[in-house]
């Protein structure tokens, strides 16, 4: 009842506390579609009315990404009963090869081991001998009824949703992080190695999962391999998951529902009211896959032990290890084409250079838009031939080929244009460039995969009269750079070095000799395994901050060190740096000491900001 309103005014209802049926809820089986009625009267006299839908779950029926999105992790129950009798079955494979049976969670800090409790808990999931059951279409989107563990056992029918949770609910009360990922029409899984997670309830960058699993912090299993027959091994579901993150696969990719994130939102496991039902035991329950074998840890960072020094030279060195990136996380190493990447195909490489050198602005050629070979019976050379022999023709024009159709290079060539105007207004630098040339190497001979390097990267810029407007490329006044990470990496990781590109590298007439340089590069990398130079190009954002931190730490280590606090860090950073117990000089006092026309430095909201800062420029504090 409101006793009054005055016109023109509002009141805000805060008092609509709602109580609900428990026992009608929690017994729907189905969807119920019901009512909301809104009436207003004034004196007696109805004079609003409304009348609202609402759609009534059934209590094991989530509601999708559209909607329920966060209310996922309500169904990840890991103190069911039947996840219980999971793990303890893990325990037992584990305890059987020789390994502790304790699910210990992150307690070891050894990822090697999280790995293997990882991998029992699939062994004895796959015991279970779970048959597939087709999910509903377009689930992700719509939601679908999902089985809690004891139907998927007693039933032996799951969903991808449905294994997925049921695995996320063993590896959750193991004490591990996990995050559910869905893709269009599909659902799997990802367990995190290390105590971390993705920062956020809701992770819509498929990249962000990519670097998490080229760094071997995060794995993606695909958990529909718990239903084949015979059991599959934890390493092929891994396998698997991480293609389902693939780059060809990135448009259908929705998003990950990080379930640590939404427990500490306060979004806990549904509770059951049902007695449970005794599982019928089967006989097509399988026998456990084998257990994994441990996990090649490789050469990636994260994945070698960070011990802590004892000597200053070891210090610098972790130092200089933690910036110079050299995991295949690094597109510098690993370049892969994505919409942030423009393929061209020119098979001139030397001749383009000397054009972007000379000033030309050059327009893109849609090539696949020519329709060149369409409807020709040709072999693949010969098809081949006729693109390079367009793309050769259209250099002569003033035009770079791509190897896209024109709808796909505009789109791209917009997020390139996009992306290096926001780098330089948010960082100061241009992120551009135009990669000559690539090393295709491999970590070892025997590797069946193969990653590609680019040699030279040449800054660049993308220009257009208007939005209507095509894009023209052309070169920035900046030199071209030698690709200085992967230097380093043949240097470190197969000492193979090139010394007559790590200083000024040979010209000609038309600035860089690009021939040269490569010519160089194939003569270094003959006699290496699994190496090869590729006369390719591509328009791409590549970042050397970490790398020029890294150069600036190696080149100039003692003059760094004529800093206090650095010499400090260096040598001894356990006792206390001496600054520490200069007291902080008061913010009423920095006039008497410092001239105002000394501080090139704007005024702060809080002067005791600026002491801090005086502070640390005499030496007197870390801060």
């Amino acid at each position: 009842m409101i006793d009054r309103i005055a016109a023109g005014s509002e009141i805000a209802l805060s008092d609509l506390a709602t109580s609900f049926d428990t026992a009608i809820l929690s017994g729907l089986d189905e969807a119920e579609i019901g009512e909301i009625h809104l009436a207003v009267t004034l004196g007696g006299r109805e004079v609003l009315r409304e009348t609202r839908p609402v759609e009534l779950l059934a209590r094991d029926e989530w509601g999708g990404l559209a909607e329920m999105d966060n209310i996922l992790a309500a169904f990840v129950s890991p103190n069911h009963p039947q996840v219980a009798r999971l793990l303890k079955e893990a325990g037992r494979l584990l305890e059987a090869a020789g390994h502790s049976g304790s699910m210990e969670g992150y307690l070891s800090k050894d990822p090697q081991r999280v790995w293997m409790i990882a991998g029992a808990i699939w062994s004895a999931a796959t015991g279970l001998g779970l048959t597939y059951a087709v999910p509903p279409a377009s689930f992700e989107q719509n939601g679908q009824k999902i089985r809690d563990p004891e139907r998927i056992v007693a039933e032996g029918l799951a969903t991808c949703l449905d294994s997925t949770l049921l695995l996320a609910a063993a590896y959750e009360a193991a004490g591990l992080n996990t995050a559910v990922l869905f893709s269009r029409d599909h659902a799997w899984l990802g367990v995190w190695l290390v105590p971390e997670d993705f920062g956020k309830l809701v992770e819509h960058d498929v990249v962000a999962l990519r670097k998490a699993v080229a760094a071997r912090d995060f794995l993606a299993i695909e958990t529909t391999l718990l239903t084949r027959r015979p059991s599959i091994g934890f390493e092929q579901a891994v396998e698997v998951g991480r293609e389902c993150l693939a780059e060809a696969k990135e448009a259908e990719f929705e998003q990950a529902v990080d379930i640590n994130r939404a427990r500490a939102a306060r979004i806990r496991p549904l509770a059951s009211h049902r007695e449970a039902e005794a599982a019928e035991e089967s006989a097509d329950h399988g026998a456990p896959a084998a257990l994994p074998r441990p996990l090649d840890l490789g050469r990636l960072p994260g994945e070698i032990s960070d011990e802590s020094p004892t000597t200053a030279l070891g210090r610098i060195e972790r130092w200089q290890r933690k910036l110079l990136d050299l995991s295949l996380a690094n597109r510098l190493l690993n370049f892969r084409e994505t919409r942030l990447s423009l393929p061209l195909l020119c098979p001139d490489v030397a001749g383009l250079e000397d054009r972007l050198a000379d000033g030309d602005s050059l327009r893109m050629l849609a090539l696949l838009d020519e329709n060149a070979v369409a409807g020709r019976d040709l072999a693949p050379e010969e098809a081949r031939r006729i693109g390079e022999d367009l793309a050769r023709d259209a250099l002569l024009k003033g035009q770079i080929a791509v190897s896209l159709t024109q709808r796909e290079m505009a789109g791209r060539l917009t997020e390139l244009y996009r992306k290096a105007r926001s780098d330089v207004a948010e960082g100061g630098t241009n992120t551009l460039f135009l990669a000559i040339g690539f090393l295709r190497w491999k970590r070892v001979e025997s590797d069946p995969k193969s990653y590609r390097a680019p040699l030279l990267l040449m800054p660049v810029k993308l220009e257009r009269r208007s939005a209507q407007s095509e894009f023209r490329l052309g070169m920035l006044e900046d030199e071209i750079r030698i690709n200085a990470t992967l230097l380093e990496l043949l240097k470190r990781d197969f000492e193979l070095r090139i010394p007559e590109l790590e200083g000024d590298l040979p010209r000609d007439d038309n600035g860089l000799d690009i021939a040269r340089i490569l010519e160089i590069f194939r003569r270094r990398i003959r006699d290496v395994a699994g190496f090869e130079i590729v006369e390719e190009t591509a328009l791409s954002t590549f970042s050397f901050a970490k790398f020029l931190m890294w150069k600036d730490l190696v080149d100039r280590t003692d003059q760094l060190r004529e800093s206090g606090l650095v010499r400090h860090l260096v040598d001894s950073p356990t006792e206390v740096f001496a600054g520490a117990t200069e007291p902080m000089p008061r913010p009423r006092d920095l006039d008497e000491r410092h001239a105002p026309a000394d501080l090139l430095t704007p005024l702060p909201a809080d002067s005791s900001q600026l002491a801090a800062v005086l502070a640390a420029a005499e030496g007197a504090i870390s801060c």
